[in-house]
């Protein structure tokens, strides 16, 4: 798929309850959005949540995450990489958001749930000066993008509540068994560069922490690789949002 074949955005909807508290915004809707909807319907029969809206960002043409690959490159990555042509423009995409999709399903709060290069997204949006969103959930965030960028940041994030999450074997041995099965030469397999994401996340909470005047949790997931942990990221970033 060429990077210019899809550039409309497509917005998916679900509501969970009759008087949402709160809207949650999940981007990789192609992939995420079945998963969250279900997840927080799930947790609502139990009241573990409140009524949510939950609204899920992402292609008119791409029926599931593996064709939006080149389009994730471009919209959730805050810096232009040379390694992936197009790429940089998280901006622009939280521009759309905050001033476009977040208007039209207002709620009073608003909740962020990304994974991946979406956990990078929600981690540019939360150290902006202004405020994007009022609580964050990030998930196994790509912080290694652009060879580390996002430490470079100023670390002055806005007011919020954030919960950090990633699977324990997201580790440089554990991501070389969870991609053990794909041929060589597939796309998605554990490339030799050397990568930590328990690690790399571990220290950018740590760096985070002294600049924070907010509620900060962070939780690494025992058993799952990057490919297993979204829906158990979320289902406790939920809790910590709302049970306490």
């Amino acid at each position: 798929m060429n990077i210019h074949d899809v550039d409309r955005f497509r917005l998916f909807t679900g509501t969970c309850g009759d008087d949402p508290r709160a809207t949650l915004i999940v981007v990789d809707g192609n992939g995420l959005f079945g998963l969250t909807l279900d997840t927080v319907r799930m947790m609502h029969l139990v009241a573990l949540v409140p009524d949510l809206l939950v609204v899920g960002i992402g292609y008119s043409e791409a029926e599931s995450i593996a064709d939006t690959v080149f389009l994730r490159q471009r919209d959730l990555t805050p810096t232009a990489s040379e390694h992936f042509p197009g790429s940089g423009g998280a901006d622009a995409f939280l521009d759309f958001i905050v001033g476009t999709v977040l208007p039209a399903h207002e709620t009073g709060r608003s909740v962020f749930f990304g994974h991946s290069l979406g956990g990078l997204f929600g981690t540019h949006a939360l150290l902006q000066e202004r405020k994007s969103f009022d609580d964050y959930i990030i998930s196994s965030p790509s912080l290694w993008w652009d060879h580390y960028a996002v430490f470079d940041r100023e670390f002055t994030p806005a007011s919020a509540r954030v919960f950090f999450g990633i699977g324990a074997d997201e580790t440089d041995e554990g991501r070389r068994r969870e991609t053990a099965n794909l041929a060589d030469g597939d796309p998605f397999k554990a490339a030799n560069t050397y990568l930590d994401m328990v690690d790399d996340l571990e220290s950018f909470v740590a760096k985070l922490h002294p600049h924070a005047e907010f509620d900060v949790a962070y939780e690494v997931v025992a058993g799952e690789f990057h490919a297993t942990v979204p829906g158990a990221v979320l289902t406790r970033g939920l809790r910590f949002m709302f049970s306490n």
